[in-house]
């Protein structure tokens, strides 16, 4: 017999059926190994940490871009709507014009 189906002989004798399909035929496995626990870098809990500076400056700017688009488009639609009531008096005026044309005689 090989070395790796004694390998995987010895992990079902030993109650691991699962680990049967995860042993190559070296004998290698094919999940990796877990690193060690504890580990030496530490998280902070979720209550400590915050974007930061550079996440305020972020949020920042993004308001002021919304309220600087906010007024730019109530300055155009101000624009639009005096335009829009100019030619509205215009089109009264030539038509009032036009029905006040004396009637053309000898």
């Amino acid at each position: 017999m090989s070395a790796a189906m004694l390998t995987a002989l010895a992990h079902t004798a030993h109650g691991a059926a699962l680990q049967l399909g995860a042993v190559l035929p070296a004998g290698l496995p094919l999940s990796p190994t877990p690193s060690p626990s504890p580990s030496t870098l530490e998280i902070p809990p979720e209550d400590q940490t915050s974007p930061g500076l550079l996440g305020f400056l972020v949020t920042f700017a993004v308001a002021a871009a919304v309220i600087g688009l906010g007024y730019s488009l109530v300055r155009h639609l101000r624009v639009v709507d005096r335009n829009a009531r100019r030619r509205d008096e215009a089109d009264a005026a030539r038509e009032a014009a036009a029905t006040d044309d004396p009637p053309a005689g000898p």
